[in-house]
């Protein structure tokens, strides 16, 4: 099944990855196509917090979570690791989940935005949590500015204060960030805002 390893990426002070001339997006480009040639490598997401622009996330999905795994211990990994870690000020964050439905992902990626959201449960999330949360994308089919929602959970276990668990990672397109804020104010996230929340104990948003 392929898997996504989502990465949260600290950016060095100047580092522009927006600006496609400048020494930070060449570092980008150099490495994303040391990732083409990896076996295994599906797809490559990025972007810039829109809250915080020294930070960038990257989705990468793979044919499976060996594959990603197995570029770690390859000899391509460490001279990969350092031209990257040019632009890097910091720890990176990274976690893999499997997301769902298929296809539902490259269109939540595909929108002028992306709300990346992680919700932290102890122990884990309810076992009908994916279908649950798929009620959630077709209640909200129609609403202006909504482009698709994929849901994801992780492989490992998370830790987020005093939560420790398996989150629930949701990549939801919409047309712009103004569109999501006034989604938030309406009665229909009120009414279906508790399919994604469930019973989790945290989230995060950007």
């Amino acid at each position: 099944m392929p898997t996504t390893e989502i990465a949260l990426i600290p950016l060095k002070a100047g580092a522009d990855i927006g600006d496609y001339d400048s020494p930070a997006a060449s570092v980008i480009n150099t490495s994303f196509d040391t990732l083409r040639a990896v076996d295994g490598m599906q797809q490559i997401n990025f972007g810039t917090q829109m809250e915080d622009p020294t930070k960038m996330q990257l989705m990468i999905t793979w044919d499976s979570i060996k594959n990603h795994h197995d570029f770690m211990k390859s000899d391509g990994y460490g001279p990969f690791g350092k031209k990257l870690g040019a632009i890097i000020d910091g720890d990176i964050s990274i976690v893999h989940a499997d997301f769902k439905p298929e296809g539902a992902l490259t269109k939540a990626f595909s929108a002028p935005v992306t709300e990346v959201a992680t919700f932290y449960f102890n122990d884990a999330p309810p076992s009908d949590y994916v279908e649950t949360v798929g009620k959630m994308d077709k209640a909200l089919h129609g609403v202006d500015g909504y482009l698709g929602l994929a849901i994801g959970i992780t492989h490992e276990t998370v830790e987020e204060g005093d939560i420790k668990g398996k989150a629930a990672v949701a990549a939801i397109g919409w047309q712009s960030k103004e569109a999501h804020m006034a989604f938030r104010e309406t009665q229909s996230f009120k009414d279906n805002i508790h399919l994604l929340r469930s019973s989790s104990k945290n989230v995060t948003m950007w």
